[in-house]
């Protein structure tokens, strides 16, 4: 007689062209020593040894599957969640790791707290030979309050800390492939529409930023903010346009400031194309201050 063990926890591993990193999050989560887990990496047409390097784990909770076309990291979370056996998913970037207790922790936490459909951890982030830790705030009183938060981006986000029912996450339609930034936030916006999430207080995953993924950061942040108002009405409010100016004006500074000189650039003239944000880099610029008080107020405020 065969035992089929329903897994407890399936985690979701997108990738493409990153063999030795996503060898080292698969790891990550093998480590554990429980039999009811699952690891499911979905190869976004890679071509390096990525099929090679995953096929000397001989381990049968790992699954992967290779996609011939490129999409995008979102259409292969979608792709992974709708292959899981779990109905519990949790995401990992392929050059990010799980601490060795956070398989544990999750599978207890999700057991206890029936009434949460979605958990944000914190996270180290390891960058520019630096180790930043990004701890959750306290949670917040209400769902109205937390979607708040997460458009005047107060919490800070990683895929790779987010834990979700399976239930819920089909509920909403997964991620939006069409997303190209900010793809966690909309999908957590969409989520807490109906659906409970909490904020954890541990911090077990690590962020890994290559030079490469460093580069790629600041490229591409304001066509995501575009995409972002397009789809949350809250941002084109009056009263939340410094905030917007505030948003907009951090993202292209952060690239000017760290060096990334042509990124700024591009990233202005992305400004000049985005149908759905103020207009005008100094028009935003002299609205800055005013969204950075007003982000500080609701913080001081809980």
């Amino acid at each position: 007689v065969v035992m089929i063990i329903v897994p407890a926890l399936s985690v979701v591993i997108p990738t493409r062209n990153r063999s030795a990193e996503v060898s080292r999050a698969v790891s990550s989560v093998l480590q554990s020593l429980r039999s009811d887990i699952e690891v499911i990496v979905v190869d976004d047409g890679s071509n390096d040894d990525t099929s090679a390097r995953l096929s000397e784990f001989s381990d049968d909770r790992l699954r992967y599957q290779s996609l011939v076309s490129t999409g995008n990291a979102n259409r292969a979370r979608n792709i992974g969640a709708r292959d899981a056996r779990s109905s519990l998913i949790a995401f990992l970037d392929s050059d990010d790791v799980f601490s060795p207790e956070r398989i544990d922790r999750l599978i207890d936490y999700f057991s206890r707290r029936k009434d949460i459909d979605c958990l944000i951890d914190g996270y180290v982030e390891f960058s520019r030979g630096k180790a930043f830790v990004h701890r959750m705030p306290r949670p917040f009183p209400d769902q109205a309050a937390l979607r708040y938060a997460l458009i005047a981006h107060v919490i800070p986000l990683t895929n790779s800390a987010i834990t979700v029912r399976r239930a819920a996450f089909d509920a909403v339609g997964g991620y939006d492939e069409s997303m190209p930034r900010h793809q966690d936030r909309e999908f957590l916006l969409r989520l807490v529409e109906r659906h409970a999430i909490d904020l954890g207080q541990a911090v077990d995953v690590e962020k890994h930023r290559s030079i490469k993924s460093i580069s790629h950061e600041f490229d591409g942040y304001i066509d995501g903010l575009n995409a972002l108002a397009r789809r949350v009405p809250d941002l084109s409010l009056p009263e939340n346009q410094n905030l917007f100016s505030y948003l907009i004006v951090r993202g292209i500074i952060k690239a000017a400031i760290t060096g990334h000189w042509d990124a700024a650039i591009r990233e202005m003239r992305s400004l000049k194309r985005a149908e759905m944000l103020p207009k005008g880099f100094l028009r935003n610029l002299s609205a800055y201050r005013a969204g950075r008080r007003q982000r500080h107020r609701f913080l001081s405020q809980r």
